[in-house]
């Protein structure tokens, strides 16, 4: 097996970030990628603000929906880990498998599996069959992973963070929509929400058939790639020029993890309305705000950060803004002061994920973006296996501030790795 090759590109830090200026025609050729052009992008927002808005329909009915089932707040975390393992194992494979047959065939695969998901889930009335359903969703999680994938196909190294910002917005818009449209219908039907996340996933296929090039694979020919890329996952960890910024993925997605898959239970827990406690509808507009905040930093701030100030001071500004938020969250006994550290938190996170995302594909060969994406989302599938567990654990016994607080405690960790994240240089992955 040829050993890995490592072409030097490196950045230092203390000069001027390449972000600051716009992609020339010269380094397009480097990289092999036009200019950005935000249009090019449109189908690819429109497919992701689809996925994402079943999403957040789901993510808050959730624990509601599983709950009537008799199911403990243990079980709920379960259910969320379930999917996560499922993803683990899937969306590796997935990613790898775009990078041969082409990003699209990949993408509906992986959206037929989510709709049949989400259908499942509808119908279901006992705890075992909403396993099935989650496990069905899982297998074919590669939706997000591929369209990564795409954005890098279609960027140079330059306009990356940019471009991962766009969609991020997207992310953020489906985030900000989902959860107020189930939050609005929960209050009549705990099952009309997941009707709607599943025509949104019909929807986003008809997107992808009709709105998304062709494109073509990206594997050089005559190249020999296992299906399950291990050895890249390993090495992603191994290799000095990936192995600091995947523990900082890791220590991001197992506190975001943490965090959102036991929100729900926490706000139901801890606050009241009018008399009662956070239902469903309820936690729908926390999770709107949440993605409110996101699509304004994406849409707004990210282009004049990226402008000002390196990619490593964003990581630790905002590993920072979210640890010091989660602290406040986990002693927060009113809505307002709630609000207050919940802004906090969410700019923070904002900020983290298009910057890591960016960083990770500039770190390897255009040739490997589906493969990198892919492990990307295996490195949070893992977390996200872990931190249910974790999340249902400590709150089926009532320990709210435990929760926000380890989930803190793991953001903390990543604001150190980011203080000794290295400059960039390009590893040529091995699969």
């Amino acid at each position: 097996m040829q050993s890995h090759v490592l072409k030097s590109t490196a950045e230092n830090e203390d000069t001027p970030n390449v972000l600051d200026v716009p992609a020339t025609h010269d380094e397009c050729i480097t990289t092999g990628a036009p200019p950005l052009q935000p249009r090019a992008l449109i189908p690819i927002f429109l497919i992701i603000a689809a996925d994402t808005m079943g999403l957040g329909i789901l993510l808050p009915l959730l624990p509601f929906y599983t709950v009537r089932t008799g199911a403990s707040a243990v079980a709920v975390g379960a259910l969320i880990s379930t999917y996560a393992f499922c993803s683990f194992l899937a969306a590796p494979l997935l990613g790898q498998l775009s990078d041969r047959y082409g990003r699209k065939p990949i993408l509906i695969l992986s959206q037929i599996g989510s709709l049949l998901g989400y259908v499942l889930f509808a119908l279901s009335n006992s705890l075992w069959l909403l396993f099935v359903a989650r496990t069905i969703d899982g297998l074919s999680a590669g939706n997000m992973s591929v369209a990564q994938a795409y954005v890098s196909d279609k960027t140079s190294a330059s306009d990356r963070t940019r471009a991962f910002g766009i969609t991020g917005a997207a992310f953020g818009l489906g985030l900000l929509l989902g959860p107020a449209i189930g939050g609005v219908l929960a209050a009549r039907s705990l099952r009309a929400p997941l009707w709607v996340a599943a025509g949104l996933s019909a929807v986003s296929i008809v997107c992808t058939a009709v709105l998304l090039p062709k494109g073509t694979s990206t594997v050089v020919a005559g190249s020999k790639q296992s299906i399950v890329p291990m050895r890249a996952m390993l090495q992603t960890f191994r290799t000095p020029e990936t192995g600091r910024l995947a523990w900082l993925m890791t220590c991001f997605y197992f506190a975001f993890g943490t965090y959102m898959s036991g929100q729900a239970l926490f706000l139901a827990g801890r606050f009241w309305w009018h008399g009662h406690r956070f239902g469903a509808e309820n936690v729908g507009l926390v999770f709107t705000y949440g993605g409110l905040l996101n699509v304004l930093v994406q849409a707004l701030l990210m282009k004049h950060l990226t402008k000002r100030f390196t990619e490593k001071s964003i990581l630790i500004a905002g590993f920072l803004l979210m640890g010091f938020g989660l602290v406040g969250i986990g002693v927060s006994s009113s809505i307002s002061v709630l609000i207050c550290f919940l802004t906090i938190s969410n700019l923070g996170s904002a900020v983290l994920r298009p910057v890591i995302l960016s960083q990770l594909s500039k770190r390897v060969s255009a040739s490997k973006q589906g493969l990198v994406m892919g492990v990307n989302q295996a490195i949070f599938s893992t977390t996200a296996i872990l931190s249910p567990l974790l999340s249902g654990t400590l709150i089926s016994r009532g320990l709210y501030t435990s929760w926000a607080w380890t989930a803190a405690g793991v953001v903390f960790i990543g604001s150190f790795v980011a203080f000794a994240l290295k400059p960039q240089t390009t590893v040529a992955l091995q699969s």
